[in-house]
């Protein structure tokens, strides 16, 4: 399954992407906002993380994708979405593709997927408090911010916080 847009395409991981994931989440910021990310992050985190990916593709409804140009396969990003009733949406973008809308475009395109052929009636996105740019990402996507969930994910350092995002069939 891949989905598209013209720009951003959203496709199953492989093999040979590890070497990309291992740069793109060696990164503080990313390793800051996401709840359990090594670091240091190495080649073989990379490839547990995507051995993860192919052993729960649409267990549970996990779709886990790889963020790529609609015209190549440089890796920008991933993301996964949770189907079910309820589902749930989440993505980290390397640092060379922020600030680009890639992300934007990314979560607009598996939402739209989720919300009319994945079943889900209410999607939903955390953020850090912190994370100002996940924020507005989840906004120029079309989400509703919610408010805060208090203590909602343990990180490295304790709880934390999240903002939460909402999106409905109707909000497309």
């Amino acid at each position: 399954m891949e989905l598209a847009d013209g720009v951003v395409r959203l496709r199953r991981f492989r093999p040979e992407d590890a070497p990309a994931v291992a740069r793109a989440c060696d990164d503080p910021e990313t390793a800051r906002f996401i709840p359990g990310m090594p670091t240091p992050y190495t080649e073989d985190d990379a490839r547990a993380y995507l051995r993860r990916c192919e052993r729960v593709w649409n267990v549970g409804g996990h779709r886990p994708f790889a963020i790529v140009p609609g015209d190549g396969e440089e890796l920008l990003g991933a993301m996964e979405v949770r189907l079910g009733e309820v589902g749930s949406i989440g993505y980290w973008v390397a640092a060379a593709a922020r600030n680009r809308g890639v992300a934007t475009r990314a979560v607009r395109l598996l939402s739209r997927w989720a919300l009319i052929e994945g079943g889900v009636e209410r999607l939903e996105l955390t953020t850090h408090p912190d994370n100002v740019a996940s924020q507005r990402v989840a906004e120029k996507a079309g989400f509703t911010r919610e408010g805060l969930l208090r203590s909602h994910l343990r990180f490295r350092d304790g709880r934390r916080d999240s903002v939460l995002f909402s999106l409905l069939p109707t909000d497309l």
